[in-house]
């Protein structure tokens, strides 16, 4: 990338929030993007950081949401029904940028994930239901079984309060530092 290949949103704290929300906004999975991929981290009940890698399946700017799937029975599923503060980190690479977001999440599950349920291809399915349940420890690699189960499919929604963006652009890196509480109005913050 040369100079003139910069993107100018950037250096402006307004462009930064917009360019940072269109990174997040849904992508199509199938189009294998790699926004779609990012790490999740919630809190453990032994209180330590619990951090594994997620996909991106909807970002909603105007609430201010992001959305992940899961199946219901994982240890994530209990870690956020006992804390709901989470925080998921993205990387885009075609666009040097990081997106960290902090906030809290709720749990949606039964008939008001099933639209998201529904759309989900015959493949993916049976990830929603996998037993014994994920995390169980087995005997061998192979001693688990798959079958889809609409009851464990759940979306994680996570309302984001903070945002934390990093471009690394050169000649310049930037970053700057995002609140619900203040508007979104960003500041700057050194990379």
């Amino acid at each position: 990338m040369n100079d003139a290949d910069l993107p100018t949103w950037s250096h402006d704290l307004a462009q930064l929030f917009n360019a940072s929300w269109a990174v997040l906004l849904p992508q199509s999975v199938s189009a294998r993007v790699d926004a779609r991929l990012a790490t999740l981290a919630t809190l453990g009940d032994d209180g330590a950081p619990q951090a594994r890698g997620v996909v991106l399946r909807a970002a909603d700017p105007a609430r201010c949401t992001v959305d992940v799937f899961t199946d219901a029975a994982t240890q994530k599923c209990d870690e956020i029904a006992a804390d709901p503060r989470a925080a998921l980190t993205l990387w885009r690479e075609d666009v040097l940028l990081q997106i960290r977001l902090r906030g809290t999440i709720d749990i949606i599950e039964g008939a008001l994930a099933q639209e998201a349920w529904a759309g989900l291809s015959d493949r993916a399915l049976p990830d929603y239901g996998v037993t014994p349940k994920p995390g169980t420890p087995i005997t061998q690699a192979d001693a688990y079984t798959r079958s889809a189960d609409a009851a464990r499919f759940a979306i994680l929604r996570l309302t984001v309060e903070t945002m934390d963006v990093v471009s690394l652009n050169r000649p310049t890196h930037t970053r700057a530092f995002y609140t619900r509480h203040n508007d979104w109005r960003g500041v700057w913050r050194a990379p």
